[in-house]
């Protein structure tokens, strides 16, 4: 816990880069009151956390619409713990829902150039960092050495089909859904091999793109029951 006499210390001490979780602050005070430290402390830390603790009872607007709490002067030290821990509380949680989430990462397998950039584009323009792969090899050694939130493939691949890459993908990662690309509504037996089929003249992108996301939540549930 550090402390400081004036809202001047207090600045001082801050843009020294010094490690701050959270301000009380009190509002009489000598050349800065606590509104306007409190207001400059919004403006230079937008995200740290202020509670005005002070004995006056009808504090300005301008520094209870800066701080995120207040605190009366004679009231227990219990009821000032809870209130910093329910203010820390809401700015963890704030932080946490604030938090880019983390992206998930496909991989695509065209042989034909033109349709692999076209497809990997489409995935990335909706979020997803997306791996490129020409061939079966260049495929399997991508799937077995990165890591991988769902494959998207085109069944025709030069010197073998999707299903074969598919097989030996299932052997090595059981739960990575694959999403087959064919000419065809499906091939018997084959269908069974990959999580999703679907006819290329017919899927939108749209619904690729949310099929993939559909397959990668129902993955992370299961992993999360599993878990559980």
């Amino acid at each position: 816990m550090f402390t400081a006499v004036s809202g001047t210390k207090a600045l001082a001490f801050l843009s020294r880069g010094s490690a701050v979780d959270l301000v009380l602050l009190d509002f009489s005070m000598g050349a800065m009151n606590g509104d306007e430290l409190a207001i400059k402390l919004r403006e230079l830390y937008p995200k740290l956390p202020l509670i005005a603790v002070s004995g006056v009872e009808q504090l300005p607007a301008s520094l209870l619409q800066v701080v995120d709490g207040r605190v009366r002067k004679g009231q227990t030290p219990e009821t000032l713990l809870a209130t910093v821990s329910e203010v820390l509380g809401r700015s963890k949680g704030k932080a946490e829902a604030e938090r880019p989430a983390a992206t998930s990462t496909i991989l695509c397998v065209d042989d034909e150039e033109l349709q692999l950039k076209m497809r990997a584009a489409l995935f990335e323009s909706a979020g997803f960092e997306a791996l490129q792969a020409r061939s079966a090899n260049t495929a399997l050694e991508i799937f077995s050495t990165r890591r991988i939130d769902a494959v998207v493939m085109d069944y025709w691949l030069s010197g073998t089909n999707g299903t074969k890459v598919a097989e030996e993908m299932k052997r090595l990662h059981p739960r990575i859904p694959i999403v087959m690309l064919s000419g065809y509504s499906s091939l018997p037996g084959e269908g069974s091999v990959v999580d999703a089929w679907l006819r290329k003249a017919e899927v939108e992108p749209e619904a690729l793109v949310n099929e993939v996301r559909r397959l990668i939540g129902f993955q992370s549930d299961l992993q999360q029951t599993s878990i559980s």
